[in-house]
């Protein structure tokens, strides 16, 4: 041992030399160089370009090889051409805050010291070009260059690139940096007795509880303005065929989970305790509805994603189909739980303020997940992947019950500045933040670093600025390094508390089979090592909700890239106060067994999906104002569906109490409760037929009316909710009416027993031989003479007379 110590100053000083003359050699090179040209998206001034191509091993263990081999390639991106291109390794020491994750892969390079001497890649390379380079050191070594790592951490590495860009001096022109985990320092090589006292395992007397959420989600993709009942569905674009067909995006992350979790993979199931799939319910009714056929829009252009619009079938049936089925396979062996609708800002819905919307977001997510997978999801659990957690989404989730939050943990501004000490990680500790609510946080720096893995690295909107580092600039082996380097190093420092750890990608995650290959096997190793130990998602939610104390607040809420706007918010409010308006006044149709929600509820999901967190944020509110200008259409025609069929002529009453004909026709695929709104001029009175059940189709009424005049009249008639909200167009009748009227009649009757009186009267005096003083007044009849009568005549009536 004596020895071991003796060599080890040896190296000691050594690197103390070695570094004292790469010192020396970089001040007698200062005057030659041109100015430094800065690390990150390659741009103006940008000459070459260094990418990591392979690490090997990708973590170190004490079985490892001892020798780090780092393979990539230089190319010329810039106008010239550049010469004596030379490439070196470089290390800088153990990162010692969480935040150092992230800002050590960014921003200046005095922490790193020089490894070895600059290879050289190429003695020119012109514009276009490139080279490959494969540099090599031993992780640590009693003579000759290494990286000297002689304790368990994670270390950031640089690949240095100097070159001579035509017309400039020589310069540092670029470099690519990584994380390298090292689990235990492996032997110097050999297996003498002093070789293997080199080895140095890591420290397994305080494991971490380490708990992984596996995400499987996607982006929107059911064509907007579909209400419900249409088959068959419609798709915005085919790219889910790809993602659930072998190799695709949906297929690696389902594909690595399984064999994580096999029997023989994992015998004692430590993995599969610790991982817990968070699924998107959107993709699954997605999916679901792809198993039956469905068509896909034959352009991506937001005009061409209205309803009606030309489409061609779906090619993704099949793949639907099997991977459908092998989710309800997993799930019945492992944890699930459902992550927010369509990845929904939480945050937004409260600004929305509709307790319903809110619901559909949060509370009832779970249920479709069981619907659907028929497996029993675990509730109690709400899953803020994308976004921070603010004081809006707290009175949200508070208004829907009790649930455990898991979210980013806050990250202090002196935190973000600095990585110096473990003092400065973030408190990873459950606590209440109201009566209802416990947020159980991840580590952010962790969460960005596992964001940035995959073929489409994303940057989360909880990352501080410090965080928030260039990533196309870095390749994707760099990048999922660096994912692996901050899955261990919370396991790597035994002195950090609390000992828990929560892996949260983002939801809609784009892994490679090889990024989701070496994440799952960090995670066992990390386990079957000793530095942690599984600890499954109910349990994080029954230690959180143990929580006691009162509530603290969250703090202020950050102003976050892809905030929707105000605008986006308030179309979303009057949208969904409609169409909650129109869908209390729906009823399930006897005949299909459809019901009135069922029907609207696409379109309630579209303002989710609207919503969605899954976008970009820098064109979240662009796709927002599409989604919803599509939707708004289609609820103002199912408003517009339920009308009065206009008689284009008039109706002609024959009496005062002809009714009214009446056309309703219901254009909706479900029946509608109306009522029928008669705006009659004075003189005509309508009775009140009451609410009206109107099924799919025509439905002739005939409404009771009283008219008290003749004459031709305009008359308005309109439809409405039971709770007054207009349906389709008002219609003007033209009315004619026969009718005498109350006023005519009454004269008439009048008139009839004033003649029944005097007819009376004289019949009475008649039978009393009385005459009628109403012929007192009359003159006597003349007196006929017989003057001008034949004789015969005249004597004829004297004799009468006489007689």
């Amino acid at each position: 041992m004596t020895m071991l110590r003796l060599r080890r100053a040896v190296v000691s000083r050594l690197a103390v030399v070695a570094g004292i003359v790469a010192g020396l050699g970089t001040l007698l090179m200062a005057p030659m160089t041109a100015p430094h040209v800065a690390a990150g998206e390659p741009g103006s001034g940008s000459f070459v370009q260094v990418r990591v191509d392979q690490v090997t091993p990708d973590v170190v263990t004490t079985t490892s090889e001892p020798v780090i081999t780092v393979t990539g390639t230089v190319t010329n991106v810039g106008d010239r051409a550049v010469r004596d291109v030379m490439v070196r390794l470089e290390r800088a020491t153990a990162i010692a805050s969480s935040a150092g994750l992230r800002s050590a892969l960014d921003g200046a390079t005095d922490q790193y010291e020089p490894i070895a001497d600059f290879v050289t890649v190429a003695a020119e390379l012109q514009r276009g070009h490139h080279a490959g380079f494969t540099l090599s050191a031993p992780v640590h070594s009693l003579a000759g260059p290494s990286l000297a790592i002689e304790q368990p951490g994670v270390y950031p590495v640089l690949v240095n690139v100097n070159g001579t860009p035509d017309y400039g001096a020589p310069a540092r022109l670029d470099n690519a940096r990584f994380l390298l985990p090292v689990m235990g320092v492996p032997p110097y090589g050999g297996s003498s007795a002093d070789t293997l006292a080199s080895m140095v395992a890591p420290d397994t007397s305080k494991p971490i509880q380490i708990t992984m959420l596996w995400p499987l989600a996607d982006r929107p993709r059911l064509a907007p303005g579909v209400p419900g009942g249409t088959h068959p569905v419609r798709l915005v674009d085919d790219e889910l065929a790809t993602s659930l067909a072998p190799g695709g995006r949906l297929d690696v992350l389902l594909s690595a989970a399984e064999f994580a979790t096999r029997h023989d993979v994992d015998p004692d199931g430590a993995v599969g305790r610790s991982l817990c799939l968070a699924v998107d319910p959107d993709l699954l009714v997605t999916v679901n509805a792809m198993t039956g056929g469905y068509v896909v829009s034959d352009s991506p252009d937001s005009t061409a994603q209205q309803p009606g619009t030309p489409t061609h079938p779906g090619t993704g049936q099949a793949a639907a189909v099997l991977w459908l089925d092998r989710l309800r396979a997993l799930a019945h062996r492992m944890c699930v739980a459902s992550t927010p609708y369509a990845q929904a800002d939480l945050d937004a819905l409260q600004r929305i303020n509709d307790p319903g919307l809110s619901a559909i977001a949060t509370r009832d997510t779970s249920d479709i997940v069981d619907k659907i997978l028929g497996t029993s999801s675990t509730r109690g659990v709400t899953l803020i992947a994308d976004g921070p957690l603010t004081n809006r989404i707290t009175d949200l989730l508070s208004a829907n019950g009790a649930t455990v939050a898991v979210a980013a943990a806050g990250f202090s501004e002196r935190a973000s500045a600095t990585s110096a000490t473990a003092d400065h990680a973030p408190d990873l500790a459950p606590r209440r933040i109201s009566p209802q609510v416990v947020t159980a946080p991840f580590d952010p720096a962790v969460g960005a670093a596992l964001a940035a893995a995959g073929a489409q690295p994303v940057i989360p909107t909880y990352a501080d600025a410090a965080l928030a580092i260039p990533l196309q600039h870095d390749s994707s082996i760099a990048r999922r390094q660096d994912a692996l380097g901050s899955m261990l190093w919370r396991s790597l420092q035994p002195g950090v508390a609390p000992r828990t750890q929560i892996l949260m990608p983002p939801a809609s995650w784009s892994l490679q089979a090889d990024d989701a290959q070496a994440i799952l096997t960090t995670l066992a190793t990390t386990i079957r090592s000793g530095l942690a130990v599984p600890r499954p998602l109910p349990a994080v939610i029954a230690h959180a909700e143990a929580v006691t104390g009162a509530p603290q607040p969250v703090g202020p809420d950050p102003d976050v890239r892809g905030r929707f706007t105000d605008d986006i918010v308030s179309q979303v409010a009057f949208q969904v106060g409609r169409l909650w308006g129109l869908t209390s006044a729906l009823t399930a149709d006897p005949r299909t067994g459809l019901t009135g929600a069922q029907y609207t509820a696409p379109l309630r999901e579209d303002m989710l999906r609207a919503l969605s967190q899954s976008e970009p944020p820098d064109i979240r509110n662009e796709l927002a104002q599409q989604r919803l200008a599509i939707v708004g259409d289609t609820i103002g025609d199912l408003f517009a569906a339920v009308t009065i069929v206009n008689p284009g002529g008039s109706y002609t009453l024959a009496t005062e109490h002809s009714p009214l004909p009446l056309a309703l026709h219901n254009g909706l695929a479900v029946p509608i409760r109306v009522r029928l709104n008669v705006d009659a001029p004075p003189g005509m009175t309508v009775t009140d037929i009451g609410e009206i059940e109107l099924p799919p189709g025509y439905l002739p009424l005939r409404v009771p009316i009283e008219v008290n005049f003749t004459q031709r009249v305009a008359v308005d008639v309109s439809l409405h909710t039971p709770d007054g909200l207009p349906l389709g167009e008002p219609v003007r009748l033209s009315v004619h009416s026969n009718a005498y009227g109350k006023v005519l009649f009454a004269i008439t009757l009048t008139a009839a027993g004033v003649l029944i009186a005097l007819a009376g009267r004289r019949l009475w005096h008649r039978f009393r031989g009385q005459p009628d003083r109403a012929d007192f007044d009359r003159p006597e009849p003349p007196v006929a003479t017989g003057a001008g009568l034949p004789d015969d005549i005249d004597n004829r009536m004297d004799e009468e007379h006489r007689v």
